[in-house]
């Protein structure tokens, strides 16, 4: 087995200051309401002197611009599992451990390209989610904690995955970095105990006769001489994920970059479940004003991101906040099959199908869905109402068809449909002609070349017509669909031109 830690040092900070940098003195305070002690301190804070374990009052003292915010561990066991629910897309095998997760990868090695490939892969997307870790591998799962622990600490240890190399590169490690009683740890330290390879060389019946079995049994899941089984964590069937940001966003660029976190977040969730999504909601909270709710759908189950990003960043410009926002919360009820794209150097008509189906949803989201439509054919011969107004994807309204779902996708076959020729501009509205002796003239008299088409319809909705088309040519050159009316001989009208 092979397994990688992941140290998360100063996890409330990072929590605090995961949806953007505190532009402020911070510190988080843990301890009795009395006397809360400073539990972790940002960078600006540590440069006014303002130092770990110290009284907040004294922190306060130095610092007087000195933000403080009361530690949610309530809060950082949410934030530990949905690290996890991330970290499932490379292995099943994930669990919660302290302030960090363990991950056993044996199983991914191959399908990564080695266990460096992964840990790569893990410290960037940690990164990308707002998280700051220290890592560690190793063949057994308390040693890896170790390594990771004690890179933490600031020192320089090599992570191993050979089971017979575990013995020398934990024999420096000092003892504190296991989760063993301090009244142990003080023990051992009195009889010049400190470090693993001092404990290593006592006798093992004396050490666990004095320090109890359970301490003997850490050593041996540690070196490997006994298993160490993990529950793994599973991940829950919706994602729900909210975010608190240092100061309030006034502007929808500002929450761009606390958004991207969280989409990132989801990405892996839905990764770990090869599934997608076609509607997430977005609900930005002010401090005392009315949420904002924003709906996002697709037309496919989605997941990726950067694609998500965009869309959201066309849809927000158009969102008016009602206030300045402090909170953004991300949930995604709905979860689908995903299927992959593949992407190819010559895209066929597949590839380029799904790319222009992603322009429209982002072209949607940017201008609004009531004005990206399309053209499709209707069930109707009046040349004026054959062709209408249709949904962006043409066959999802039921009430429109294109020609390719009518008739096929051969051209030919859609020739029966129309008995003559069709220009390619339609007017408007028909413009009625002057007919001179009987004959129509457009800048001049018109030469009929084709024709005439009967056009009877219309007599079920009350607008009927009764026409007979012809095409003609004026002394230009230029060619032209009239017709005349059928019950009015002497009536022509320009209804069209050809190209």
């Amino acid at each position: 087995m092979l397994w990688i830690a992941l140290e998360l040092p100063s996890l409330p900070l990072q929590l605090a200051e995961r949806g953007g940098t505190s532009p402020s003195p911070l510190v988080v305070a843990d301890g009795p309401a009395q006397r809360p002690l400073v539990a972790c301190a940002n960078a600006l804070a540590t440069a006014e002197g303002v130092r770990e374990g110290q009284p907040v009052a004294a922190a306060k003292v130095l610092c007087g611009t000195l933000k403080v915010l009361p530690r949610d561990v309530a809060g950082e066991r949410v934030a530990l599992e949905q690290l996890a629910a991330w970290a499932c897309q490379f292995t099943p095998a994930v669990c919660i451990d302290g302030q960090g997760l363990l991950l056993e990868v044996e199983g991914s090695i191959r399908l990564f390209g080695g266990h460096g490939k992964i840990a790569g892969v893990l410290r960037q997307g940690l990164r990308d989610l707002g998280y700051r870790a220290t890592f560690g591998i190793a063949p057994t799962a308390l040693a890896a904690r170790l390594f990771a622990r004690a890179e933490a600490q600031g020192s320089s240890i090599r992570s191993c995955v050979a089971i017979g190399e575990l013995g020398g590169r934990i024999a420096d490690l000092p003892l504190f970095l296991l989760d063993w009683p301090e009244r142990t740890l003080a023990l051992l330290a009195d009889l010049g105990v400190l470090r693993f390879r001092d404990i290593l060389a006592l006798p093992r019946e004396g050490l666990s006769r004095r320090f109890g079995p359970e301490t003997l049994a850490d050593l041996d899941k540690l070196t490997g001489r006994i298993p160490d089984p993990r529950a793994s964590y599973q991940p829950p069937a919706t994602f729900h994920a909210r975010l608190e940001l240092p100061a309030e966003a006034r502007s929808t660029e500002a929450l761009l970059f606390p958004l991207r976190r969280l989409l990132v977040q989801m990405e892996g969730f839905l990764r770990a479940r090869g599934a997608g999504v076609q509607r997430i909601e977005l609900t930005l909270e002010p401090v005392r004003a009315k949420s904002t709710a924003v709906s996002l759908e697709f037309a496919s189950p989605e997941r990726e991101a950067e694609f998500i990003l965009a869309l959201a960043r066309e849809k927000l410009g158009r969102t008016q906040l009602a206030a300045p926002t402090l909170t953004i919360e991300l949930n995604a009820e709905s979860l689908l099959p995903f299927a992959p794209r593949a992407s190819t150097w010559l895209p066929g008509r597949e590839e380029q199908a799904l790319d222009r189906g992603r322009f429209l949803e982002r072209l949607s989201a940017r201008i609004g869905s009531d004005r990206v439509f399309g053209l499709a054919i209707a069930d109707d011969h009046r040349p004026e109402k054959i062709s209408k107004k249709g949904a962006a994807e043409l066959g999802s309204d039921p009430h429109f068809r294109s020609a390719k779902q009518k008739w096929g996708s051969d051209p030919n076959s859609v020739a029966p449909y129309f008995v003559g020729p069709r220009p390619l501009w339609l007017l408007h509205r028909p413009l009625k002609l002057i007919t001179k002796d009987g004959t129509p003239t457009h800048f001049g008299p018109l030469e009929l070349t084709a024709g005439p088409e009967r056009i009877e319809a219309g007599w079920w909705d009350g607008e009927p017509v009764s026409r007979d088309y012809f095409v003609a040519v004026d002394p230009a050159g230029e060619k032209l669909w009239v017709y005349r009316e059928h019950l009015d001989p002497k009536s022509w009208f320009l209804h069209g031109l050809f190209a």
